[in-house]
């Protein structure tokens, strides 16, 4: 099974000093994820996966909800296809784990361990809306 990722609410320290809270942004996000890889990463690729992570984020995870790794690619790759955009799966993992490695540690994007939260149902593509 996957690593599970855990999200939610901004709280508003700054715990990692060196990273503003306002750090989570497409462009940073984005030279992060340049600066650690060694393969390329097409500008139009690279919008479509911070579309398609934009989509999952706040959509079908939802506030305080936890989700698998796995998921968040899954449903990565399956936004690439659906606007017929090829890309190596195994790349958009890696693409993914720096993405969330970054993220985790800017202040306010995921909740503490201990944190309460009361989660919204996530609505499956069967459910009514």
């Amino acid at each position: 099974m996957g690593k599970i990722i855990e999200f939610g609410t901004p709280k508003h320290s700054l715990e990692n000093a060196h990273l503003r809270e306002d750090a989570f942004t497409e462009e940073v996000v984005h030279s992060v994820v340049l600066s650690e890889i060694d393969f390329e990463l097409p500008d139009k690729i690279w919008h479509e996966i911070d579309e398609g992570f934009g989509h999952f984020w706040n959509e079908e995870v939802g506030f305080g909800n936890d989700f698998y790794f796995d998921e968040a690619c899954q449903s990565i790759y399956n936004h690439l296809k659906s606007v017929n955009m090829l890309y190596s799966y195994e790349k958009l993992e890696i693409i993914m784990d720096i993405f969330f490695n970054f993220i985790e540690k800017i202040p306010g994007v995921f909740l503490d361990d201990n944190a309460k939260v009361i989660p919204r149902k996530r609505q499956g593509k069967n459910d009514e809306q």
